[in-house]
């Protein structure tokens, strides 16, 4: 029996923009290593697998290497998935069971709005291969429970950046997300995604 495996762009309304997801929709739980060998053949950033449980959904989340605790992109695409393929009515609430407790989805005309929990970072002292492996000095460091926020100084340190990702491998953490104040009024600010320890380079 075949089993559907969906593509998502999501924060986007154009084709072939935004942040690409997969959705893996299962009729109950399956073999990690399966799901792992699945999201290395999509080959995104996160591919996600999910299974109905009562009235909420099962959700995992696995990169090409590795499976991940929280991800949001691919739990928007989720939910978009549920309401688009007629899993669940658009006046439903989306529920997923995570290894980040129960997160929600909610529906309100095109727009999805996701209930995920606060984790706000605290300042941290910056750890052996981060300066080295972004190559700029940051003008503030801080880490929640997943992943290092590095401030720079300005939007075209952000948009140059060439890290050393084999250096970035070692810091320890999920990611690393260095940004800035925009320089646009249109935006509050810039910030690009690193995450080479979890197989993704750049989100």
């Amino acid at each position: 029996m075949g089993i559907n495996i969906y593509q998502v762009d999501a924060f986007t309304n154009e084709p072939f923009s935004g942040n690409p997801a997969a959705v893996c929709i299962l009729d109950n739980e399956a073999d990690e290593n399966w799901m792992q060998n699945i999201a290395g053949e999509m080959n995104l950033s996160e591919t996600a697998f999910l299974y109905s449980v009562g009235d909420s959904f099962n959700l995992r989340w696995f990169t090409p290497t590795v499976e991940v605790d929280l991800c949001g992109h691919a739990t928007l695409a989720s939910a978009h998935i549920l309401w688009e393929e007629c899993y669940l009515e658009s006046s439903e609430i989306a529920q997923f069971n995570t290894r980040s407790g129960l997160l929600t989805a909610s529906k309100n005309a095109d727009i999805i709005e996701l209930d995920f929990p606060s984790d706000p970072e605290q300042e941290a002292p910056i750890p052996e291969g981060l300066k080295e492996g972004l190559g700029v000095n940051p003008i503030y460091v801080g880490k929640n429970s997943f992943d290092y926020l590095v401030q720079v100084e300005d939007e075209e340190k952000v948009r140059n950046l060439n890290p050393n990702f084999d250096l970035l491998k070692t810091v320890p953490a999920r990611g690393i997300i260095v940004t800035s104040v925009c320089e646009s009024d249109q935006y509050d600010f810039v910030s690009r995604f690193f995450a080479p320890a979890a197989g993704i380079n750049e989100d």
